[in-house]
C-alpha cells in the first residue's frame, strides 16, 4: 500500500512539474517576452479598437457613418486599397445592415449607416486583397 501511494505521489509530482514547464515555455512566446515586437495602439479617433486579422481596427460611429481606421501590428497606418468590409450592427433583436464599408483613402474606410441603436454591437468582416476574411466584434459608442 505504501509503495502504491509513493508511486502515485511521484507520478502526480512529475505531471505537475512537466505541465508547469509547458506554461513557462508558452509565456516566453507571448507578451512576457522582451523580444515581443507587437505594438498595442490606443484609439486615436475616439472609437473602439479591436484586432481583426492582421490589422488593428478602430471603429467610429459618427454622423451617419461607420468609419474604420486600420493600422498594422507595428501601429503604423495600413493602406486600405483593395480591402473590403461589411458590418452587421445589432442591439437586442434590432439589426442594421449589413453595412458595406469601402476604402476612403489612406488608412480609412467608410460606410453609410442609418440610425444605430443605443448600446449596439457591430460584427465586422474584413476581407484582404487575397480574399482572406477575418472578423471582429466592436461595442459601439
Amino acid at each position: 500500500m505504501r509503495l502504491r501511494l509513493l508511486t502515485s505521489a511521484l507520478l502526480v509530482s512529475s505531471l505537475l512539474t512537466s505541465s508547469a514547464g509547458w506554461v513557462v515555455a508558452q509565456d516566453k512566446k507571448g507578451h512576457g517576452n522582451s523580444e515581443h515586437k507587437h505594438s498595442h495602439p490606443v484609439p486615436l479617433q475616439g472609437g473602439t479598437l479591436e484586432d481583426v486579422g492582421e490589422f488593428h481596427v478602430e471603429m467610429v460611429n459618427k454622423d451617419g457613418k461607420i468609419i474604420l481606421f486600420l493600422r498594422d501590428h507595428e501601429a503604423k497606418d495600413a493602406m486600405t486599397d483593395g480591402l473590403k468590409a461589411s458590418a452587421l450592427i445589432t442591439a437586442g433583436s434590432q439589426r442594421v445592415g449589413p453595412v458595406e464599408i469601402k476604402p476612403a483613402g489612406g488608412n480609412k474606410m467608410e460606410g453609410v449607416v442609418a440610425a444605430v441603436p443605443a448600446g449596439a454591437t457591430a460584427i465586422l468582416t474584413l476581407t484582404d486583397k487575397t480574399g482572406t476574411a477575418a472578423q471582429g466584434r466592436f461595442k459601439l459608442k
